[in-house]
């Protein structure tokens, strides 16, 4: 934000930044996508433009026919769905500037915490609703698809050329979310020394959610985000509470994150595997379509053992410290008991040195 300026009084004006100018898009990028945004939806007034602007706010390509109530709405993968990920992600890029100023921002002014803290605090606590909507979504989802007392069924249907509007227009929501993270880093201000995790990061997030909504393994890669996002929530819940100075509250999603990281990547790679062995054996699959398929499930493993290597890595790196820190005290402890000790013996000689000298003189005076 641009500071205020001072009158010759004392009186505060606001200096408003030069229109196009760098400061004027960060302040008001949620003003400047929801008209965006308002503008496209409004070209579904007019007749010449509707059918451009239903191509960005609509689900598309459908492959039934939508007159007949009895049956239901399926659509496919097509072109027309990178417009509705742009338009969708303009949305998210709107909703995360207000979530920001509004709610995260407010707290972050009242902690004064330091750039490092900061940072943590804003990237994980912004996208902590993404990540409880992502789950609560998904959950849903497969609610109305009557998978929640079917589990199995989710093995029985990949890979899927059709799918039902709901899960279509979901999984576009996720790619949107995935695809407005990249625009945010320059909106929130990212240092240019963490950008490159952070692309690294958002990257192995959209290629293979993409990868996976291209090939039809929708439903086995829902799962996979409520897995992944019910981590993530642990470990944003457990950096907010341990910035905001609950430390006490944020030692326990530090351990169910810590002790359920492991096991969620490994229930990812078992249904990796099961989906792969499960399309083997399905009837009517492509051989281009079954290599895609074992691509993208061969990627995803290699992925879960890359993230399960990283974290055991980052674990031991922070034993090691806290080793080495705790040796550390131990030596200041010895240091400064070895220092108290020797005052006191340096005490104990100037009372024996000053009680000699009091009889040595009280001798003179005898």
């Amino acid at each position: 934000m641009v500071k205020a300026a001072k009158r010759p009084g004392g009186q505060k004006t606001e200096k408003d930044p030069s229109i196009f100018s760098q400061e004027y898009f960060l302040q008001n990028q949620a003003d400047l996508m929801s008209s965006l945004c308002l503008i496209i939806m409004s070209g579904l007034l007019f007749k010449p433009t509707r059918a451009l602007s239903a191509k960005f706010c609509f689900v598309q390509h459908n492959t039934t026919n939508l007159t007949d109530p009895e049956i239901k709405p399926m659509y496919k993968v097509g072109q027309a769905d990178v417009l509705v990920t742009v338009f969708y992600s303009l949305l998210c890029i709107a909703v995360h500037a207000v979530e920001n100023e509004y709610f995260w921002e407010k707290i972050a002014r009242r902690l004064r915490l330091s750039k490092t803290r900061l940072s943590e605090f804003m990237a994980l606590g912004s996208t902590l609703p993404y990540h409880i909507a992502i789950v609560f979504g998904a959950v849903y989802v497969m609610k109305e698809e009557g998978l929640l007392l079917d589990p199995m069924a989710l093995l029985t249907t990949v890979p899927v050329v059709e799918m039902p509007m709901l899960m279509k227009f979901y999984w576009l929501l996720i790619l949107s979310f995935a695809l407005h993270q990249y625009p945010e880093m320059y909106f929130m201000r990212v240092k240019n020394e963490e950008m490159p995790n952070k692309i690294i990061g958002y990257t192995a997030l959209i290629v293979p959610m993409t990868a996976a909504y291209i090939t039809g393994l929708v439903y086995p890669g829902t799962v996979v985000l409520i897995i992944h996002c019910l981590i993530e929530i642990m470990n944003a819940i457990a950096t907010v509470m341990d910035c905001v100075g609950k430390q006490e509250l944020a030692q326990p999603f530090y351990k169910m994150w810590s002790v359920g990281f492991i096991p969620a990547r490994a229930t990812i790679t078992g249904l990796c595997a099961l989906t792969f062995f499960n399309i083997q054996g399905a009837e009517g699959v492509s051989p281009v379509r079954l290599l895609a398929c074992t691509i993208v499930l061969g990627g995803m493993v290699a992925l879960q053992f890359y993230l399960a290597a990283n974290f055991i890595h980052t674990v031991l790196s922070w034993r090691s410290d806290a080793k080495e820190v705790e040796l550390a005290q131990k030596k200041a402890d010895n240091f400064w008991q070895q220092r108290k000790e020797a005052n006191k013996e340096a005490k104990k000689a100037r009372a024996e040195k000053r009680v000699a000298k009091e009889a040595v003189v009280a001798g003179k005076t005898d």
